[in-house]
């Protein structure tokens, strides 16, 4: 109970600090290849409010490729723009791959201190914070923030080595395979925090070109207690999912909880 309590404090105190930090994401130039000799692909990453407009030049030295048989490999050819990263990667191997893109975590301390329990925070682990969080300190907290994208790409047929968790943090399964997303069906996703389902999760489905539609149309969903959400999107196209999420973790030397940041781009398919 008191861990829960630290956990709803942290999240309203961190709350704005996320909510100003520009999401993360990665868009393929193709997510299909139907050559069998197969083709290059060039993959932007950016850090934006706007569904793929191009923003803040987010690194991509640490993107990988899970290929279909589960292993890794470095992406080829990265630049770093002004407003964007590009990163090029022949994929040829039949099945499909999947991309990731994650931050270095960070860590934020938060506390109440004094007669009228100010509250403060201060970038520090669980290791770090004893030097630097007063004795008087109440409520301390620390959250290690995670900010990842993901995105798939498919060669001939699809597969499902590389899209199996890993069991460590959030994830997302797709239980509809994104090679089988269409239009005007349903399509289903599961989160998963350290290999187990995780409830309450809301995340946001927005398809591409808002900058030029009066409304961005997003579709809201909710996990329920088996971590699923189903949605039907109703046009083909773009799409990215976004979420944050913050979770308690158990015996971890560097942090409390998990706060983490993560978009998943993915194609729609014409019915």
């Amino acid at each position: 109970m008191k861990l829960i309590k630290r956990s709803l404090l942290a999240a309203a105190i961190l709350a704005p600090a996320i909510a100003a930090a520009h999401p993360l994401w990665l868009l393929p130039s193709h997510f299909s290849v139907s050559k069998q000799e197969g083709d290059w692909v060039t993959v932007d990453v950016t850090a934006s409010h706007g569904t793929f407009i191009a923003d803040k030049p987010a690194s991509a030295h640490n993107a990988r490729v899970i290929m279909p048989d589960g292993s890794e490999q470095r992406p080829d050819h990265v630049m770093r723009g002004k407003r964007r990263s590009v990163f090029d990667f022949f994929f040829v191997e039949p099945g499909t791959h999947k991309i990731v893109n994650q931050f270095e975590p960070s860590y934020m301390t938060t506390y109440k201190i004094g007669n009228r329990d100010t509250e403060r925070r201060i970038r520090a682990s669980k290791a770090e914070r004893e030097l630097q969080v007063p004795e008087q300190a109440r409520d301390v907290t620390t959250t290690r923030m995670v900010r990842k994208s993901e995105s798939y790409v498919t060669v001939m047929a699809p597969s499902t080595t590389a899209l199996e968790p890993k069991g460590q943090g959030l994830e997302l399964l797709p239980i509809t395979h994104p090679a089988d997303i269409i239009e005007q069906e349903e399509t289903t996703f599961q989160f998963l925090f350290n290999g187990q389902p995780v409830e309450a999760v809301e995340a946001t489905i927005t398809r591409d070109g808002t900058f030029y539609r009066a409304a961005q149309e997003e579709i809201t969903v909710v996990s329920g207690s088996d971590g699923k959400v189903t949605f039907t999107p109703d046009q083909a196209g773009r799409y990215v999912l976004q979420t944050y999420t913050r979770q308690p973790i158990d015996n971890d030397p560097m942090a409390d909880m998990d706060g983490t940041m993560l978009s998943v781009t993915f194609e729609v398919q014409l019915n």
